[in-house]
């Protein structure tokens, strides 16, 4: 069997989801056609037999039948409505195999929504005839664009579930030095430069906490060599983090706004503690106010200062308990679970 998935840019996460669909899927022949990374997030991903990836780049507009190659897919997943290349794939497969359309856009009820989401109900049900969304607060987006329940399949970003789960096993919490982690691009609708004013403020009143910063972007620079509470490591590729992860104690994620952030995710599996803003829609999953973690208002450092205080106070103990319940969250959406919602549309 052949599927298509044809993307934005591919992450590290969801190429893995469709690695563990391949090895499940032994009579699987996978397609991915996707833009180039970003400079600043220059992934990296392992050969597999089965599994081709091509540049958008590669294909004008017209170029289906490049795209689609020798054999017709039984599968298409399609990233969103922008791509006309995309869409016109889409138009003429969707009467016969399952079209998946990928959504993460958040229904926030803006008038802009309420119009755009009658006048593309009819439109999107012309190139998919499923929708697959990451969570809860991309539900109403869905049924609002005509999708009935049965065609809504949730769970769309999965971590790399087994990987940080041993990662988080030997975490001790009872060190004299702890650190809270960041990572995520270094830019400022991340949240970067109030998460370095309210841990700054807090630094005086918690001097055995560290913060530190991963991933690329312009902050990194401006960061960089600031404060000796503040290590500022720059973009790793996910190999070269396992050990430094292993010795972080808790996780936080400031975005002005996120659809869904995966590494919300990835923070649970690796028993750590949480804090992020409450756009984030990985929080609805994930952060459970006062049992795994703390939620803030974005763009807020006075509410961001607030949740941290309330976690860097917590005893070892207690700090330890919140990271065993984010484990536990955190398998509610697996890539064994997301490679098994691709399987049952095939047969």
């Amino acid at each position: 069997m052949n599927c298509l998935f044809l993307c934005r840019r591919l992450s590290g996460y969801f190429h893995n989801c469709i690695r563990c669909f391949a090895d499940a899927e032994l009579r699987a022949q996978v397609r991915i056609v996707a833009q180039p990374n970003a400079e600043n997030a220059p992934f990296r991903f392992e050969e597999h037999a089965r599994i081709e990836i091509l540049s958008r780049t590669e294909f004008p507009d017209d170029s289906i039948g490049c795209v689609i190659g020798k054999t017709p897919p039984d599968y298409v997943y399609l990233a969103g409505w922008a791509d006309p290349l995309y869409r016109k794939i889409g138009r003429r497969f969707r009467r016969g195999i399952p079209v998946v359309m990928g959504m993460d856009n958040q229904w926030k009820g803006t008038a802009r929504q309420q119009v755009m989401s009658r006048l593309l109900r009819p439109w999107v049900h012309t190139f998919c005839n499923r929708i697959w969304i990451p969570g809860l607060y991309q539900y109403e987006y869905a049924r609002r664009l005509g999708f009935h329940r049965g065609r809504i399949l949730t769970g769309m970003y999965a971590a790399d579930c087994e990987r940080y789960w041993k990662i988080g096993e030997e975490r001790d919490f009872r060190n004299a030095t702890k650190k809270l982690l960041f990572i995520g691009n270094m830019w400022q609708d991340k949240g970067v430069v109030e998460l370095v004013e309210a841990f700054s403020g807090l630094a005086d009143a918690y001097p055995n906490w560290r913060l530190v910063l991963v991933g690329g972007g312009p902050l990194v620079e401006t960061y960089r060599d600031t404060s000796d509470r503040i290590d500022v490591l720059g973009f790793l590729q996910p190999a070269q983090m396992t050990d430094l992860i292993a010795g972080c104690h808790a996780f936080c994620l400031p975005s002005y706004h996120d659809a869904w952030a995966v590494v919300i995710h990835e923070a649970c599996c690796m028993g750590l503690p949480v804090v992020a803003t409450d756009v984030c829609g990985a929080v609805c999953a994930f952060v459970h106010e006062g049992y795994n973690g703390f939620q803030c208002a974005a763009r807020d450092t006075q509410s961001l200062q607030s949740a941290l205080r309330k976690l860097l106070s917590l005893p070892d103990d207690e700090l330890a308990e919140f990271g065993r319940r984010s484990r536990l969250l955190s398998g509610q959406i697996t890539p064994d679970a997301w490679a098994a919602k691709v399987r049952c549309l095939l047969e």
